[in-house]
């Protein structure tokens, strides 16, 4: 194995090489029968915290342990500083998981010190890095156990959880590691949240979207909260599946049917108006000692998760949950079980970080996109205490806690230069009342956020009707643009009515959503030019390109043909 003090360190600082070398020896250090595994509390994950610190040593870096056993590093003027932007992810995984899920944003933040201290730059303000334990629910149960010790909320509850393998309580596996657990028993936090000015996360996606979007990375927009039930039972009545009528039946599987079909119709409604919310239901079963092909079953069994980054919308959803369910009950004579919902709130990122974070992706050279976070972070434990709260997610294939994680290096590198670029200046981000008082209100690429909401729900004629509602709700908000908001919403929306219900080839798709991409290039283009000239110009450039193409459908492909960049040119020429 590689010692972390003798990495070899060529002359040019190459961010991508050394983290591939780590990740690599950590992923052999790790190793289990696939994947890694990285048990929260153990002497494998206080190994790879202590790799981490020879290794932040070795680049004459700070490198310390903090009260809840996290490794902490900074820049060596910044040991002992009084207040600091804090940038961390966890270093545990789950049983067999992926290596880059957690570790990816250790390391982003701890190589941006290392080329801070390589290229002598200087950091705008005070930064640590933190690598912190037991993150994953995996072992224990309670999930985020090391950001919560730190803030003085992980509950006796939770300390009471036992290990999945050798039932040990969490309590003492984190006594055994050397943790005082007098502080964390009472709820005192372990972190001075004061010192703290804001709280940064790089992780990677677990999910399809920037795969999708062709993106390497993306600002996330907050953390989804969700409701759960665990397990949902309905009873109705058995019976032969042939010699029992409709009008006789209490089937328990149909009544589970019918309200999850109602629930992915409401679904469906309120994406479609812009609202942030997935339903997941993830188990479902009949007892396997009763079940057959031509028996109508007396019960089923179901999980139920929903989840949005809005309140409101969950529990408008919960609501509705429990509407249909009495409302089943009483059409088919059965009858709902649900247990307890177990409820997570949901955790915005500052407004603040969010535009630092895009403006840092602008400034080398990346499309600054945002996305929300189905999954659940650390960043949401610091968000909900009251500490602003960012976060950067890294395009990654196949999902995560499952070795096949497939995080590109280069995908690596580009999010770490967006969190190095805030981290060299971040102050507007820190200080909102003056970013507030500089910029009035809210610029860059408006118009493609439309047509990102075609692209992101899958470019068929549902994503269309999406986009019609986003443009009518930000045409209400942001009035200077309303009439091209109308232009772009009145596009979308005569393209879905046209084709509602018609098996159409994917370019035909593929051509409509490259037009309505041109006219929102020309009209962002155009808006970013102080000149109501060059507005106008480009406005009346797309009134007319909407008029041609309704009196000529069928030349779609030569109007959706021409490339964004001839169009802007048009504008600004």
């Amino acid at each position: 194995m590689m010692n972390a003090a003798v990495l070899e360190r060529p002359a040019c600082f190459d961010i991508g090489s050394l983290a591939e070398k780590l990740f690599a020896e950590i992923a052999t250090r790790t190793a289990d029968v696939e994947g890694v595994s990285r048990p929260a509390f153990s002497k494998i994950e206080t190994g790879t915290l202590q790799f981490l610190a020879d290794f932040a040593r070795s680049e004459g870096l700070a490198a310390q342990w903090d009260t809840g056993r996290n490794a902490v590093f900074s820049l060596p003027e910044h040991a002992d500083a009084a207040q600091y932007i804090l940038v961390g992810s966890h270093a545990d995984s789950v049983p067999r998981g992926g290596n880059f899920d957690g570790l990816a944003g250790v390391l982003a933040g701890l190589l941006c010190l290392v080329r801070a201290r390589r290229e002598g730059s200087r950091l705008a303000e005070p930064v640590k890095v933190i690598a912190m334990r037991g993150e994953e629910s995996a072992w224990f149960g309670p999930c985020y156990i090391g950001s919560k010790a730190m803030l003085g909320i992980l509950s006796r509850a939770e300390l009471a959880a036992c290990h999945k393998q050798d039932g040990r309580t969490l309590d003492e596996h984190m006594e055994a590691v050397g943790i005082d657990m007098a502080s964390v028993r009472v709820g005192k936090p372990l972190l001075n949240r004061a010192a703290v000015k804001a709280y940064l996360e790089v992780h990677i996606e677990q999910g399809p979207v920037l795969i999708e979007r062709n993106l390497p990375a993306a600002v996330v927009s907050g953390i989804r909260g969700n409701f759960r039930y665990k397990k949902i039972a309905c009873f109705g009545e058995a019976g032969h599946s042939g010699a029992v009528p409709l009008a006789y039946r209490h089937d328990p599987v149909l009544a589970m049917a019918e309200l999850l079909n109602v629930l992915d119709a409401a679904w469906h409604d309120f994406v479609a108006k812009g609202r942030d919310l997935v339903v997941t239901s993830g188990m479902v079963s009949t007892d396997q000692q009763k079940h057959a092909l031509s028996r109508i079953p007396d019960s089923v069994e179901f999980s139920l998760d929903i989840r949005s980054q809005d309140r409101e919308m969950l529990e408008t959803m919960h609501a509705l949950v429990l509407k249909h369910v009495a409302r089943i009950e009483r059409e088919r004579s059965v009858r709902f079980d649900l247990g307890t919902a177990l409820w997570t709130s949901p955790a915005l990122c500052s407004k603040p970080l969010i535009a630092a974070l895009a403006r840092a992706a602008e400034t080398i050279g990346i499309q600054p996109a945002l996305i929300p976070s189905g999954g659940g972070h650390d960043a949401a434990v610091f968000s909900e205490a009251g500490i602003p709260s960012g976060m950067i997610f890294i395009r990654n294939r196949n999902g995560s806690h499952n070795p096949q994680e497939a995080m590109e290096i280069d995908d690596f590198k580009t999010a770490a230069s967006v969190l190095y670029e805030f981290l060299r200046n971040p102050n507007q981000a820190l200080h909102p009342a003056k970013a507030a008082s500089q910029t009035a209100k809210e610029t860059g690429p408006m118009f493609t956020k439309i047509t990102d909401i075609i692209r992101q729900k899958g470019n068929a004629v549902r994503a269309y009707h999406a986009a019609v509602a986003a443009a009518q709700e930000a045409a209400i908000v942001d009035p200077d643009r309303a009439v091209g908001y109308f232009m772009l919403g009145l596009a979308a929306q005569e393209f879905a009515d046209a084709n509602y219900g018609e098996p159409l080839h994917a370019h035909v798709f593929d051509q409509e959503l490259s037009r309505l991409d041109g006219y929102a290039s020309m009209l962002d283009t155009a808006f970013a030019n102080p000149d109501a000239d060059v507005r106008l110009h480009a406005l009346s450039t797309v009134a007319l390109g909407l008029v041609g193409h309704r009196q000529r459908p069928e030349e779609t492909a030569s109007t959706s043909g021409q490339s964004k960049t001839s169009q802007a040119n048009e504008v600004t020429s």
